[in-house]
């Protein structure tokens, strides 16, 4: 807003004016329909005093503004990323029940039935009734019963299985984080070049009526022919830059709908200034440090990854202690037999204890022992990591706000030197080439402004990302 009514003020009424006609600056014209749509010469319209005005939108379609609240929130709705982690995360969730499915009761039930060739009978010497032995159709069933007493091995993978469910929950909000840093940084680069958009069409128009301007002077003899072709040459540059821009736009906004999981049917809002804040435990370096080491899941999943190793290897050594089951067993056929009973049913306790497996059991340990080396080694790893994150975070933004309080000295600056050589070039004492180069560079100081004023947002955005305190909706998906 502040550069567009900057240019309008400014740089419009610096255009030169015919001799012996009343002064014109060129105003500001509507942008084209469509986004899409090239960039036309269109007839000057009456002149009429810019100052104080703002310059139009960029687009004139009907599309929404898209907030910086708005994406956020449709990003944790419908982002397709954050859906297939919520989808990982509901998949993990049944860890718990897989790993106790081995301690509760195992019931199973068979039966089968046999077609024989002949029904076998034998009767025994006074016993006029015959005894079956077979059957020509012969029917049985039987149902089996388990379960664990006392199964050592079994202690660990439950709570392993636990701890992958925390570290799946953590992962999880790392991703979900990630989509939402990832968007807002899509909305605020689209957001800046909606801006530059808008800054390159208002200087398009400045071009258009030096170019007007100086084909008048060249008329009444007042410049030489080579100020209508660099005025030519100004206004086909400036076309070019309108172009790129509005195509860089539109790019932007194809990724952030693609993050969102929506069509291109919108347009995004300038962001607050105090869109991001700088956290406050970001001032001094060892406690941010220590936030991003606290604060961060990805931190707290590398933690975590050190217990599973260590939880694996307890596993393995469990395999050493013997396990006991209690077992039952229930049978019944058709054919009752010499017994005369044609059902049975059997309980008992099985013990198993494996003494030797041919070195198994060692070899599983040291490659147990090398997970937990490898599990902490990665722990440093992620740590060192995000400590040079956030020293690198907390760097580039004390750059980027010294690069912004430069350029926006810059504009100061380019806007006087503007004004001066105006009243220069009114006296006489410029040239007409001179005050298009002064021009340029207050539109080069402007775009410059828009940039850093960019980069001032994306790493407040990083910085907060980094010490583990951007989450813009609270909606963490590892439990508390």
């Amino acid at each position: 807003m502040f550069i567009r009514a900057l240019l309008s003020s400014v740089l419009l009424t610096q255009a030169p004016s015919v001799p012996g006609t009343p002064g014109r600056a060129p105003t500001s014209q509507a942008a084209p329909a469509s986004a899409d749509a090239p960039v036309r010469e269109s007839a000057p319209r009456s002149a009429a005093s810019a100052s104080g005005t703002e310059a139009p939108a960029p687009s004139a379609t009907a599309f929404p503004l898209l907030t910086f609240e708005e994406a956020i929130a449709l990003a944790e709705k419908q982002s397709p990323g954050l859906d297939a982690a919520r989808a990982r995360l509901q998949q993990s969730r049944e860890l718990g029940n897989k790993a106790w499915s081995g301690y509760l009761p195992s019931i199973t039930a068979s039966g089968s039935y046999i077609r024989n060739p002949e029904e076998l009978t034998f009767s025994l010497p006074g016993d006029p009734a015959p005894i079956t032995l077979q059957k020509q159709d012969q029917l049985s069933g039987q149902l089996s019963a388990r379960q664990a007493v006392l199964v050592p091995t079994l202690w660990p993978a439950i709570k392993n299985a636990y701890l992958g469910e925390r570290a799946a929950a953590l992962t999880a909000e790392n991703t979900r984080r990630e989509i939402l840093f990832a968007v807002a940084q899509a909305y605020l680069g689209a957001a800046s070049l909606r801006e530059s958009m808008a800054v390159q069409a208002q200087l398009l128009e400045v071009r258009r009526g030096f170019e007007r301007d100086a084909q008048n002077r060249f008329d009444v003899g007042d410049v030489e022919r080579l100020a209508v072709l660099r005025a030519t040459l100004d206004r086909k540059q400036a076309e070019q830059e309108v172009v790129r821009s509005r195509n860089a736009y539109a790019t932007a906004k194809s990724a952030l709908a693609a993050l969102l999981g929506r069509p291109v049917d919108f347009e995004v809002a300038p962001p607050r200034e105090a869109t991001v804040a700088v956290p406050a435990e970001a001032g001094d370096a060892a406690t941010a440090e220590k936030t991003a080491l606290d604060k961060r899941p990805d931190a707290a999943a590398a933690r975590l990854d050190v217990d599973l190793a260590q939880g694996g290897r307890r596993q393995v050594l469990f395999q050493y202690l013997p396990s006991l089951y209690a077992t039952g067993n229930y049978s019944t056929t058709n054919t009752a037999g010499l017994t005369g009973v044609s059902s049975s049913w059997t309980v008992g306790l099985a013990l198993s204890w494996t003494l030797f497996d041919g070195g198994l059991r060692e070899a599983n340990l040291r490659e147990s022992s090398g997970k937990i080396a490898e599990a902490n080694a990665n722990l440093r790893g992620a740590e060192e990591k995000i400590r040079d994150e956030v020293r690198k975070a907390r760097g580039e933004l004390e750059t980027a706000e010294a690069n912004l309080s430069t350029a926006e000295e810059r504009v100061k600056l380019a806007w006087e030197s503007a004004r001066l050589a105006k009243q220069s070039f009114d006296a006489g004492a410029t040239t007409y080439l001179q005050v298009t180069d002064v021009n340029a560079t207050l539109a080069s100081a402007q775009l410059s402004a828009v940039a850093e004023a960019l980069n001032v947002q994306l790493s407040r955005l990083a910085l907060a990302r980094a010490t583990g305190l951007f989450d813009p909706t609270g909606n963490s998906l590892a439990p508390r």
